[in-house]
Formats: C-alpha cells, structure tokens, sequence
C-alpha cells in the first residue's frame, strides 16, 4: 500500500494537457508548458494553465464583446461611431471564438492524433464532419483566411486569425461598401 501511495506523489497531471508527469519535472514532455510558477513570468504561466484560459480569458474576451456595445449605449463617445464599436465587438467575439475552436485542435496534438497544428485541425475536421458535414462547413469557413502554420500557442493563433477576420471587416465596411 505504501508503495502505490509513493507512486501517486511522484506522478501528477499536467495543468496545461493533463498528462501524468513526473512531480520533479519543470516541464511537461509532451505539450512544454512549466509546471512550476517561480521559473517564468506570471503572464506566461497564467497562459500555460488551459483552466485560465477555458474558464476565465476567452469567456472574458466574449462578455467584452458583448457588454462594449451596451457601455458604448450608455457612455458614449463622442469620437466614436457606431461601426467602430461594433467592429472591436467583433474582434474579441472573434478571438474568443477562435481561442476555443484552437483549444480542440491543441488537445488533438497532446493526446497524440497529430503531431502538429495542420494535422490537429484536419482531425478537428474529421470530428465535425462526423457529428454533422454542415459542421464541417462552418470550420471550413472559420479557416477560409487563417493559413495553417505550426502555431506555437493559443493566443497568437486567436489574435491572428481574428485580427485577420476583423481587418476583412474593416476592409468589407469602411472601403468596399462606401464605394457603391
């Protein structure tokens, strides 16, 4: 009994990809994030911990997009439009978004369906086509101006591709359309 007790202490899980590692190790073998606070900067390990981000930093980035415009309704801004707010509203719903749907496709990568971020998402595609092609579609649609690196983490995935999309925004709202 001694001995299984003395194993649990040496194995923990991982809090970024809840694989069992070993208690002495800084880092996790198979997604790199630290395990110990004190060896990084306090904003990289809050971005290590997948808790922080799943429960607390994109959840956050979508109520920010939704409470911008009731903010915008109630305080305005004199040197603000209307299709400016909206369009920072779009970014962070579009970061938001986009930081869950790279969540799926990193999880791919750790439990080992793919070695890298283009092979996560095309399992990540697989699975949406499973449960439905219409799906599929959507996730197609999501990446249509994404390009497929090997992203190293989530956020500069989420800002990049929603940055793309809100610049399209931009580009669609405040130069295309005024044309006609």
């Amino acid at each position: 009994m001694s001995e299984a007790a003395e194993v649990s202490k040496k194995n923990f899980y991982c809090r970024n990809c809840g694989s069992s590692i070993l208690s002495d190790s800084e880092k996790c073998l198979f997604c790199g994030s630290y395990q110990l606070p004190g060896r990084i900067p306090f904003f990289k390990f809050l971005s290590e911990s997948r808790l922080f981000r799943t429960a607390f930093f994109f959840p956050f980035s979508a109520l920010i997009a939704f409470a911008l415009p009731i903010v915008f309704a109630l305080y305005p801004i004199p040197f603000l439009d209307w299709s400016w707010i909206l369009i920072i509203s779009f970014f962070f719903f579009a970061f938001s978004i986009f930081g869950f749907v790279s969540e799926w496709i990193f999880l791919n990568k750790v439990k080992g369906d793919a070695k890298d971020f283009r092979e996560g998402f095309f399992e990540w595609q697989k699975t949406l086509y499973l449960r439905s092609p219409y799906l599929s579609y959507c996730g197609m649609f999501l990446f249509v101006c994404v390009p497929l690196l090997n992203w190293e983490n989530h956020f500069s995935f989420a800002a990049s591709s929603s940055a793309i999309w809100t610049l399209l925004l931009v580009f669609l709202s405040k130069i295309l359309i005024p044309l006609f």
